[in-house]
């Protein structure tokens, strides 16, 4: 009766071993695929790294406004000191 269990078991024991095979061998499958998309994800933070530089970078509208104005005053000077100088 031990030896019917002991080879029960054993046979189990196979069973239990190439399932664990099939599961290494996937489980390898997972890794490569994570990596590989792992390297995507690491070029779009890169890509993502550079826009957020390029939108720093962006004035703000105090700014916009401020550039503006001392270029309308740019010109109105242009204009008056063109108008003094061209008198009739």
């Amino acid at each position: 009766m031990l030896d019917e269990r002991v080879a029960r078991v054993e046979e189990d024991m196979r069973d239990i071993k190439s399932t664990l095979r099939s599961i290494e061998t996937r489980l390898g499958a997972i890794e490569v695929a994570l990596a590989a998309i792992n390297g995507r994800f690491i070029g779009i933070d890169g890509r993502l790294a550079g826009i957020e530089g390029r939108l720093q970078s962006i004035p703000t509208a105090w700014q916009t406004v401020s550039i503006l104005a001392a270029l309308l005053f740019g010109v109105a000077a242009i204009v008056f000191a063109t108008g003094n100088f061209v008198k009739p």
